[in-house]
């Protein structure tokens, strides 16, 4: 099972403190509790303004029980801790589902590129049309993923296509007839994932 959560700093954070946090205090902490086989967080540019700093990526077994997981001592200490850097009633968690494509394991420290396709439009014809409208090279490591609201009642973005290089060339037709939102961050994968 993997999910993507869009996380806000508070305001009383700058990017830096915030990302600085995340990855020398917060995430060692959740990694201490239950390890996910994968856990990534992408921070975006502070420039681009889309309601959210980081787009976290966290998978773990089909058997794992996460919400059991957070209704033991670890849920109200990792939320103690996010209260501490995150504004958590803006926090948005999708649960994610591969639809096309391959993702390759992740490097530590990357810069990737995201295609978050909003609500509306995207039905899985036009994803995987989309996907398959790529350049052979470009659909190599990536991977289109569907999202469907988890822990909230919306999720804005209907999918979701991992780069793991940034693609120089403009933005496909396909994609952008589907209001795709083109995202470069600076990706920190937790060693292990």
């Amino acid at each position: 099972m993997k999910y993507l959560s869009l996380i806000r700093r508070r305001e009383d954070f700058t990017h830096e403190a915030f990302r600085r946090y995340y990855e020398s205090q917060h995430a060692p902490l959740a990694l201490g509790f239950f390890p996910p086989q994968l856990y990534r967080r992408n921070y975006a540019d502070p420039a681009v303004l889309l309601g959210f700093d980081c787009l976290c990526e966290f998978a773990y077994p089909d058997d794992f029980d996460i919400e059991a997981a957070m209704a033991t001592p670890a849920g109200p200490a990792l939320a103690e801790d996010e209260g501490r850097f995150i504004e958590r009633e803006s926090t948005r968690t999708a649960r994610a589902s591969l639809l096309c494509g391959e993702p390759l394991a992740p490097r530590p420290l990357t810069d990737r590129e995201l295609w978050l396709i909003p609500v509306g439009n995207a039905n899985r014809l036009a994803l995987t049309a989309a996907f398959k409208s790529l350049p052979a090279q470009s659909r190599n490591g990536a991977c289109l993923e569907e999202l469907q609201p988890h822990w909230c009642s919306e999720f804005p973005y209907a999918a979701l296509l991992s780069l793991e290089s940034p693609m120089s060339a403009s933005l496909p037709s396909a994609f952008s007839a589907l209001g795709t939102v083109r995202l470069k961050v600076a990706s920190c994968a937790s060693p292990g994932n």
